[in-house]
């Protein structure tokens, strides 16, 4: 991560952090909420890969009030601009370290008295978690999830010298953020994708996934299996909605999922079913897509009521219980847990980034877990990944001295945050 500066952590539970990025997604990376280590807002007129200035000084304040404005609804410039020359930079911070008001989506609007830097990028960060949270409760920053899930994993056994990870997402290229931090714990991971991640590789390409694993002089085999649908959630809460570098004005995500409602919507349940194994010969992926989900919520004693009343976000936890339950279908089909030790890893892949790709506003990734368990000489135990407790400060100072290439020991963060 290549920064101008790293301000001082203002997030105590959920902070900015910037991960590996190349091609076309490199101009301008996503980056994921952490806990303890942060990176403050882009300036205006640089935007290299994972830039960010410090926003605690008068000059960087007034160049990011606009951008926050404009995700901020019913904000004030003028207010804001007036207090901060009247007090030159100063902190009066909010009532309690959180903002005064609230907007009908979550997000919070500005306080009429001064926030310093950190507090702005706390106060507006703490609305983006929301807009997220209030549709997936479980949803982790993908660099907190990451950490908690290796952590949880390695104290049965797994990790990336003996393991092969199996990882299925949709084809979307967006989906590569979360492959590439799976593929840097586990080494490069055999690929199940499909539209809208259903699973259509059959026993024959899962076996041979499992084919490639490492095979440790006197142990069993291990694999971990990773499947996550994917949704978007834009800055302002519009959930479905997410920005593509060179392409203007909204895309979708999960498109395969929006479609798949639609059409279910459209010709109903009754007609959306489908006889079992059948497809469209075109478009084999996406009508086995639609089959799977309507048979699902036939399974679930979902009725046509209740099927016009989903939205994407049911739809895509809809489309997380089935792949999984298709997952661990092959999984009982392809292997033998006498001979091989296997962890399933199960959610919501969930893309909250700005309304346009290139604009001030910061992009970040999370994760939901669904299940996470592991099968052990065949025993199954259930993981809480929430259990599990964050970093240490120190361990967060070094990782941070270390993506911006200060190297040595950072000191501590201040303990004074600001909660999320």
């Amino acid at each position: 991560m290549n920064t101008s500066c790293v301000t001082r952590p203002s997030i105590s539970a959920r902070t900015l952090s910037a991960p590996s990025c190349s091609g076309r997604h490199a101009a301008r990376a996503p980056i994921s909420l952490r806990p303890g280590c942060t990176a403050g807002l882009k300036s205006r007129g640089h935007r290299c890969a994972h830039s960010a200035v410090c926003p605690a000084t008068k000059s960087s304040q007034q160049d990011n009030k606009g951008f926050l404005s404009s995700f901020l609804p019913n904000s004030d410039d003028d207010k804001l601009e007036k207090s901060s020359d009247e007090n030159n930079g100063a902190s009066s911070g909010l009532d309690n370290g959180a903002p005064s008001e609230q907007g009908s989506d979550g997000v919070p609007t500005f306080s009429k008295r001064l926030m310093s830097g950190d507090q702005i990028m706390a106060s507006y960060l703490s609305g983006r978690v929301r807009q997220v949270s209030q549709h997936f409760p479980t949803a982790l920053g993908v660099d907190d999830f990451i950490a908690r899930m290796e952590i949880a994993l390695h104290a049965h056994g797994f990790q990336g010298s003996n393991t092969i990870a199996c990882c299925n997402l949709c084809r979307d290229e967006v989906t590569y953020i979360l492959k590439d931090k799976l593929d840097a714990v586990f080494g490069s991971s055999f690929n199940t994708n499909g539209l809208g991640a259903v699973l259509t590789c059959g026993v024959t390409g899962f076996g041979a996934g499992l084919s490639h694993a490492p095979q440790p002089e006197g142990s069993k085999e291990r694999y971990v299996f990773f499947s996550f649908p994917h949704i978007a959630i834009d800055a302002t809460g519009g959930v479905g909605e997410i920005s593509r570098p060179g392409r203007p004005g909204p895309s979708k995500a999960c498109g395969a999922l929006v479609g798949a409602l639609g059409a279910l919507k459209s010709k109903g349940l009754a007609c959306s079913c489908g006889d079992p194994g059948a497809h469209d010969a075109r478009d084999p992926e996406y009508s086995i897509l639609q089959h799977r989900l309507a048979r699902r919520l036939k399974y679930e004693w979902a009725d046509e009521s209740q099927l016009q009343e989903m939205d994407l976000v049911d739809m895509t936890k809809l489309a997380e219980r089935t792949i999984t339950d298709d997952l661990e279908y092959l999984i009982s089909q392809s292997v033998d847990p006498e001979k091989a030790d296997y962890a399933v890893v199960t959610g919501v892949q969930i893309h909250n980034w700005g309304q346009e790709f290139d604009d001030e506003s910061p992009n970040l990734e999370f994760v939901a877990p669904a299940s996470v368990y592991v099968v052990v000489n065949g025993e199954r135990t259930y993981l809480d990944l929430q259990s599990i407790p964050p970093m240490t400060p120190r361990q967060i100072s070094l990782l941070a001295a270390a993506e911006t290439g200060a190297g040595g020991t950072a000191p501590p963060p201040d303990s004074s945050e600001v909660p999320v």
